[in-house]
């Protein structure tokens, strides 16, 4: 019995008990993970308001656990590129039968799977695949007779962690035994992902501890609570005597009620409280919790403080690290010597926490070590005490042992050595001179002595709590350095004689000279005994406390928790305070509140004994992310603070903004605070107002519409490279305006797409690295938060007609990115797209509009001719021939290409002939026209409507037209191109246009004819809306002899033979090259369906239009267009909806009065369909 209480004692130290959460995970099968639904009936929305505390921790579970299985089907999906590394050992580890197993693997690969993440390392918590293969799919796990199991990293072996080039040796616990003589086969293991944060909370779900916190946040009428009148007025003294000026000279009136309103619970053991500081952006949140800490901190008040990230918690820390300094530093007629931080204490991974220097003196591990240095029983304080103690005492025989020990070494040297007598004396002679006198011993072995002794003091005082070893102590240990140095600088003048320094150090220490005595003397002496008495007065003073040993780091680490007041970690990482020993938490900050999911906040309001939290955030930012939509759509990304302010908890608000130019601050503070904040007088100056580059463009705020980019999906992000290369272009020429000026500058680019991120870091390279004072920083949205830069570029990336943005479109998203700039916000995007998300992007654009903050991205030409470049790299010239793109869009005719000439252009295998036809096109719609050639093409119907135009051995040909210009309420003439052909295809296609324009009006014929000059240029002519411009003839006054097509038509045959195909060809009239139509249709995840026509807005509608439809109109509206659209368009959503499988059939029925126009139109779909699926 005893063996097996033993046995079970080591396999809870091993494993610790976690309600059945890593049994649960190992649970389930491979197809359970790849099930979306597996918990989607029983996850339930989390409610705002709970009956019970069981309630409450039972919402969490089943959402927890679907996350869980979320994560974990994340990371199977792209299993091919996680870190894997090949087993070299595998063995049972005690307690044997317990399905735990010590492994070693050699170098991990594909640690830098993640771009922008850190390079993957061993942890506890990490779930790994265990198999004979490596998988590259989650599939190939189930192929018959593979082996495979998971894993869970259950403990590193310390001391042979991993290096680069080395091994990795760690303990796990699987799913299931594993046949060791089977390890003979190749074995691999696969990192997945770590649960350590998500087993913590499920074991927090399923403990009751602390719960009098719980229940407070779980009141419903917690916003009109009142302060204890047991306690409010001792603290209101209490703080008004000791803070009340400091606070009034760095805080402003809202961030010094929010403090305040929290110290009032500073002395109260009375009551649970619950305070929510709402600190958006720029408003100083950081700086005022780091001043309520510094207050919490005099009063010696313990304190946890938590965030949600590393980068948050560090965040914070360091700045309380700075407050401190700061006071000390200001303290008037004080040597600052070091700086009293051991109160303060930063635990978690040294890595993910990315310890610098800021935070190194808190950090625990760094803390350890210093203080094992300090106690460390032949090294330590106590040895430094006594090394100098025993130097001020007994320096004289010490320098007559000295001597002898000296002289003894010369007589050994003389005996041991049979040489002649004279070189025997003039040995001993260099002997005799290599003594040292008194004074050079002395000097020597002082710095020998105060070095180490130096040393210890710094660390004694940076690392011990200045309560735990009192504030005589504390300053006593200042007083011995200050006395060190005194003493250091007599005993090296230069007329110190050694003589008489030994004279006066054979005297005892506390012997009284008379002041008779060369003041040198005297002074020397009066130092050296006051090194003396504070170093007897130290060494008597510590040896009443009760400082732990040196041998025992586990000691050593309990005696930091114990002694700190502010204790800084993450959320998660808080679980670890449970199993501590150390004095009681009273106040609980939580940082960064919003993001932190409430399931996770549960983590440390638990820990024993807090009294008082304190939540600080802004809900209008971001959330905690969350892998699954199922447990999404339940709100379990919801945090604790967004929660009470829905239930009206009363919110401390900061309401002065000190990082934004005003006109960055207006619309999130109109759209997201409801014009809550102030600007404050720091940004308001005009001094703050800088203009980094010329132009309006470039002002504090500004929208610039982007065109011409195309979106590329990559896995699940998206990128657009004609976005890439506008901040490249903006980047350059703000680094040449920054080489004139050489004025500091820090630039951020973020952008919601990981995608784009990387493509914009690959393009940047270490172009700027070594530019000091030119920095920039390239991240995601969500990487940014907290975070400000001089200038913020945002890519919005997104661009479509359908105005599909994905959770680009969500609210807090943006929030976030407007809200990083000091001085300059740039935002580069697609109008259109943004505008038809029906988000908040429409409002920005409309604001900005209203502002005169928007402009074209060809306003700027050097961004023109960047797109241009990035184009031709990316052999996507066709896609600027449409008369949107950055080529046409401003020119004075618009030119509309049709399908055909786009893939005739596409074909062209020239780069020069490409060029010759767009510089062509460019100088015809810019209103050129030759005056020496006759470029009209006579046909019998449209008389000199059609025009050829010769370049490069091809004919471009092309035709005037006339179209309705909704915006300027008129007619206008527009260029149509229809192809560019070699000569002998010419005469083809004219025979075939004019089949077309045999149904024109001659009145639309001459209109098409009339020109209109501008000095030499022929620019198009326009007509009042309100002119009766009739396109087609009405059929029934056509002549029956009219035979364009070579026979003889009724009118069924004309309607067959001239407005079938034709009618489609008119159709193919759209601005998009036939390269992206595929693309653009083809939009895997269902975000969208994009158009690869030309229609104006009334059509679209008609075609997006969900259900049955009548569309009345004359002919040459685009009925047939429209009808096309619609029959493709359900085909696309039946594919997308089977997944890309063939299943089952969609049926459609499209029924017309002519065979050939059906035929035709069949013809039409069944052709975009090989080209999409």
């Amino acid at each position: 019995m005893e063996g097996e209480a033993s046995s079970s004692r080591r396999k809870k130290t091993a494993v610790p008990n976690d309600y059945g959460f890593i049994d649960t995970v190992f649970s389930w099968s491979l197809e359970d993970i790849l099930n979306e639904n597996l918990y989607k009936e029983k996850v339930k929305q989390i409610p705002l308001s709970f009956q019970s505390v069981s309630q409450y921790f039972e919402s969490f579970v089943f959402p927890l656990l679907e996350e869980t299985r979320a994560q974990l089907f994340s990371t199977m999906e792209k299993v091919s590129k996680a870190p894997f590394a090949e087993v070299v050992a595998l063995e049972d580890s005690k307690p044997y039968g317990a399905m735990l197993y010590d492994v070693k693997v050699d170098c991990w690969r594909n640690r830098f799977s993640n771009p922008g993440k850190e390079p993957y390392k061993t942890l506890p918590g990490d779930i790994l695949v265990l198999a004979d293969a490596k998988p590259e799919t989650a599939s190939d796990l189930q192929r018959v007779g593979r082996m495979w199991t998971f894993v869970s990293v259950t403990k590193i072996t310390e001391d042979e962690n991993e290096i680069d080039t080395g091994s990795t040796y760690f303990k796990v616990k699987t799913s299931k035994e594993i046949q060791i003589d089977r390890a003979k086969k190749s074995l691999f293991v696969i990192f997945l992902t770590n649960i350590t944060s998500n087993r913590r909370i499920w074991k927090t779900l399923h403990r009751n501890r602390n719960l009098k916190i719980i229940k407070e946040i779980l009141r419903t009428d917690s916003g009109v609570d009142e302060n204890c009148e047991l306690c409010s007025m001792q603290s209101e003294d209490i703080w008004n005597e000791i803070f009340g000026p400091r606070l009034s000279s760095t805080l402003n009136d809202s961030q010094e009620e929010a403090v305040l309103s929290c110290l009032r619970h500073m002395h109260c053991d009375h009551k649970t409280t619950v305070e929510l500081i709402w600190g958006p952006p720029g408003t100083g949140k950081t700086k005022t919790v780091s001043v309520l800490l510094i207050a919490l901190l005099k009063m010696n008040c313990r304190t946890l403080i938590c965030s949600p990230t590393n980068v948050a918690i560090v965040e914070v820390a360091s700045r309380v690290v700075k407050l401190v300094k700061e006071s000390v530093e200001g303290d008037p007629g004080r040597d600052i010597l070091f700086f009293p931080l051991g109160e303060i204490l930063l635990f978690g991974n040294n890595e993910r926490l990315k310890v610098d220097s800021g935070v190194e003196e808190i950090y625990l591990d760094y803390r350890v070590k210093r203080l094992a240095d300090c106690f460390a029983p032949l090294t330590g304080w106590r040895h430094c005490f006594a090394s100098m103690i025993d130097f001020l005492d007994d320096c004289v025989p010490q320098y007559h042992i000295y001597m002898e020990n000296e002289s003894m070494k010369q007589s050994e040297d003389i005996n041991g050595n049979e040489i002649k007598e004279k070189e025997c004396r003039k040995d001993a002679e260099v002997s005799k001179v290599e003594i040292k006198t008194f004074l050079e011993f002395v000097r020597e072995r002082f710095k020998c002595t105060a070095a180490p002794l130096r040393s210890c003091i710094f660390n004694l005082g940076t690392h011990l709590p200045k309560s735990y070893i009192g504030e005589d102590n504390f300053q006593v240990l200042g007083t011995v350095i200050s006395f060190l140095d005194s003493f250091e600088t007599l005993l090296f003048q230069d007329n110190m004689g050694s003589e008489d320094l030994e004279e006066l150090f054979s005297h005892s220490v506390d012997e009284d000279f008379s002041q008779s005595i060369v003041d040198i003397k005297y002074t020397l002496h009066e130092s050296r005994s006051k090194c003396h008495s504070v170093l007897r007065e130290l060494w008597n003073s510590f040896k009443e406390l009760n400082l732990p040993s040196a041998m025992n780091m586990g000691l050593l680490k309990d005696f930091c928790f114990t002694k700190a007041s502010l204790i800084f970690c993450t959320a998660s990482s808080s679980y670890k305070l449970h199993s501590v020993a150390m004095e009681q938490l009273k106040f609980l900050v939580i940082d960064e509140a919003a993001q932190l999911k409430e399931s996770e906040s549960a983590i440390p309001l638990q820990l024993p004994c807090i009294q008082h939290a304190i939540l600080v955030g802004d809900e209008c930012q971001l959330p905690a992310m969350v892998e699954s939509s199922v447990s999404g759509e339940a709100y379990f990304g919801r945090s604790l603070f967004e929660r009470l302010s829905y239930l009206g908890h009363s919110k401390h608000l900061l309401s002065m903004q000190y990082r934004m130019h005003p006109s960055i601050s207006f619309f999130p503070n109109s759209y997201f605070y409801e014009n809550k904040i102030l600007d404050a007088p720091t940004v308001r100056k005009r001094s703050y107002e800088k203009q980094f580059l010329p132009g309006p463009m470039y002002g504090p705020y500004a929208f610039i519409n982007v065109f011409g980019g195309r979106e590329e999906f990559i896995e699940h992000s998206c990128r657009n490279m004609v976005e890439v290369s506008v901040v490249m272009k903006i980047l350059l020429n703000l680094y040449k305006a920054w080489v004139e000026s050489k004025e500091k500058l820090s630039i951020g680019i973020v952008s919601p797409y990981s995608a784009q991120v990387i493509a914009i870091q690959e393009k940047l390279g270490s172009k700027y690295e070594k530019s000091a004072g030119f920095a920039v920083k390239v991240t995601s949205i969500d990487g940014f938060q907290g975070g400000e830069e001089d200038i913020i570029i945002i890519s919005t990336v997104r661009s479509n007609n359908a105005g599909s943005i994905g959770f680009t479109s969500s609210p807090q998203r943006i929030n976030v990115a407007l809200t990083r700039a000091r001085h300059c916000l740039w935002i580069l995007g697609r109008e259109r797209t943004l505008t038809r998300s029906e988000s908040v992007w429409k409002t920005l654009l409309d604001d900005a509009k209203a502002r005169q903050c928007f402009f074209n991205v060809d306003e700027d030409k050097d961004l023109a001719k960047a797109i241009l470049e990035v184009k031709k790299e990316l052999d996507e010239l066709d896609e600027l021939l449409n008369p949107g793109s950055i080529l046409f869009r401003s020119e004075r005719w618009k030119v509309n290409f049709s399908d055909n000439f786009l893939k005739s252009f596409k074909k062209l295998t020239s780069d020069q002939t490409k060029k010759s036809v767009i510089n062509l096109l460019l100088k015809l719609s810019g209103g050129w026209r030759p005056k020496r050639r006759n470029v009209d093409s006579v046909c019998a119907s449209s008389s000199h409507i059609i025009k050829q135009f010769k370049v490069e051995g091809f004919y471009i040909i092309s035709t005037i037209d006339i179209a309705k210009d909704v915006k300027e309420s008129q007619y206008i003439q527009v260029l149509k191109v229809w192809d560019i052909l070699p000569l002998e295809d010419v005469q083809k296609l004219v025979t075939r246009l004019d089949n077309i324009f045999v149904k024109y009006t001659d009145e639309f014929i001459n209109l098409c004819k009339e020109k209109c000059f501008d000095g030499n240029l022929e620019v198009p002519k326009t007509w009042a809306v309100t002119s009766n411009i009739v396109r087609f003839k009405n059929l029934a006054d056509n002549e029956s002899g009219s035979d364009l097509s070579g026979a003889a038509f009724d009118c069924r045959s004309y309607v067959e033979n001239s407005n079938v195909t034709d009618s489609l060809l008119l159709m193919k009239f759209y601005p998009l090259s036939s390269g992206i139509v595929s693309h653009l249709l083809s939009d895997r995840d269902g975000r969208e369906l994009d158009l690869p026509f030309e229609v104006t807005d009334e059509q679209l509608e008609m075609i997006l239009f969900p259900r049955s439809t009548f569309i009345l109109g004359r002919s040459g509206t685009g009925k047939t267009t429209i009808l096309t659209m619609k029959l493709f368009q359900n085909e696309k959503h039946h594919h997308m909806g089977l997944g890309g499988t063939e299943r089952y059939i969609l049926h459609q029925l499209f029924v017309t009065v002519s065979p050939k126009l059906c035929f035709a139109v069949k013809q039409h779909i069944s052709h975009m369909k090989r080209c999409v699926f």
